[in-house]
């Protein structure tokens, strides 16, 4: 997937938390089911429309069952979309990769040496309970902030960045710009 240095190594990978991904499956199970209350509530009041009454429950079957196929390729797509955002935080770069939809992704290579900020955010209630929240690392390059949104422990992983970014500038800053003296 992503073309590695030969001296270069994955530390860890970032994804996104879980309820990322739940928040949008029960809306799509909210929509899956309405239908079904809607129906039940109709025969409950004894409301007699034509697509309750005997002869339309093949159309209401079939229709319903569309509707659940439109849904189940939705869920595709945001798992999709889940599993694809990563991070990967090697010990030269990290490599933001975000997958839009089925067929668009967007690979974004930040070397460590170009990093100036790394900051955690977590708003609300909720998100302060399960630990997750957005991860921010600011750069001076053309693209000035590499952002994931809702990951797990975002203090965390903003401690561990740093210190692959500090173990970088020990190993490998000081060798770039050492200069012979022994002559």
């Amino acid at each position: 997937m992503i073309g590695l240095d030969n001296d270069e190594h994955i530390i860890f990978q970032i994804r996104k938390h879980w309820l990322a991904l739940g928040f949008r499956l029960l809306g799509v199970l909210a929509v899956a089911i309405l239908p079904l209350f809607v129906m039940l509530a109709l025969k409950g009041l004894q409301i007699n429309i034509i697509l309750v009454s005997g002869s339309m429950t093949a159309l209401v079957i079939f229709l319903y069952s569309i509707l659940l196929l439109l849904l189940w390729i939705i869920t595709f797509i945001f798992w999709t979309d889940y599993y694809l955002d990563i991070w990967i935080i090697t010990d030269h770069k990290l490599v933001d990769i975000e997958q839009r939809g089925l067929f668009t992704r967007q690979i974004s290579i930040l070397h460590l040496d170009k990093i100036q900020d790394i900051t955690s955010d977590v708003h609300g209630i909720l998100a302060t309970f399960v630990n997750y929240g957005d991860l921010h690392v600011q750069t001076a390059g053309q693209k000035r902030e590499f952002i994931i949104h809702r990951v797990s422990n975002p203090d965390e992983l903003r401690q561990r960045i740093n210190d692959a970014l500090v173990r970088y500038k020990e190993d490998y800053l000081p060798a770039k710009g050492r200069i012979n003296n022994s002559v």
